[in-house]
């Protein structure tokens, strides 16, 4: 009996880790995005319904059929209080974390150029806030209850646990050649605690799952807005 119940707890184990891994390793922040001024102009983005994004711009004359390829400009990361504390090989790890996401994630669906042309999109993103996980309170607190209470106490002026990353950013999609404002958009995401994944122990796992989400709702929103997709592109990621 003592081996037929422990085969049923290590399989209980085993189908518990494999339902985790399907889940969303981020979520969407619900306090107040705070707005860095790399976008500059914000008067034109407002919380809207059926996207992601907290803030979302899109400009409702785009002609965006004519556009055929993409200018990714590099990524930069805005300064506040955490983000000073960080090493210079820290702030660039930061950077091209999301910069490999967009590159990657943007260039399997559309043409990448070098520079920009007349029917290129530009598209310019930032990090205006990155928190690293606690890694070994993290790794406590998903599996005991009084941890995961404690932790949670200090974290609810943000809306994040202490022991879970977090980060911010904002991007922003222009015509390439006249700087016209097609879409902007400003976000936050916090980590969600899920047990067993592969990034568990990585202090920087939820930033750089929350860089992977905004690429790929990024590449997402270009597809439904009929920018035209390179030649052999996969189908559509699904919603």
């Amino acid at each position: 009996m003592t081996i037929v119940r422990s085969r049923a707890v290590v399989a209980l184990i085993l189908c518990v880790a494999l339902s985790a891994a399907g889940c969303a390793a981020t979520r969407a922040r619900r306090d107040e995005p705070e707005r860095s001024g790399f976008l500059g102009d914000y008067s034109q983005l407002a919380p809207e319904k059926g996207y992601e994004a907290q803030l979302v711009y899109v400009n409702p004359s785009a002609a965006w059929s004519r556009y055929d390829s993409i200018y990714l400009h590099s990524v930069t990361l805005w300064e506040d209080e955490e983000t000073a504390k960080l090493s210079p090989q820290d702030q660039k790890m930061l950077t091209d974390l999301f910069y490999r996401a967009l590159h990657d994630e943007l260039g399997t669906y559309f043409t990448l150029v070098d520079h920009p042309t007349a029917r290129s999109i530009a598209v310019r993103a930032a990090l205006t806030q990155a928190r690293g996980a606690k890694v070994a309170l993290r790794t406590v607190s998903s599996f005991v209850p009084q941890a995961l209470v404690v932790s949670t106490a200090t974290g609810l002026a943000t809306d994040t646990a202490a022991t879970v990353g977090s980060a911010s950013a904002e991007l922003e999609v222009l015509d390439a050649i006249t700087n016209e404002r097609l879409a902007a958009a400003v976000d936050a995401r916090a980590g969600t605690k899920t047990p067993f994944t592969t990034r568990t122990f990585s202090k920087w796992a939820d930033v750089e799952a929350a860089c992977d989400r905004w690429a790929e709702r990024s590449a997402s929103f270009l597809i439904r807005q009929g920018v035209r997709t390179k030649p052999g592109a996969p189908p559509a990621p699904k919603e």
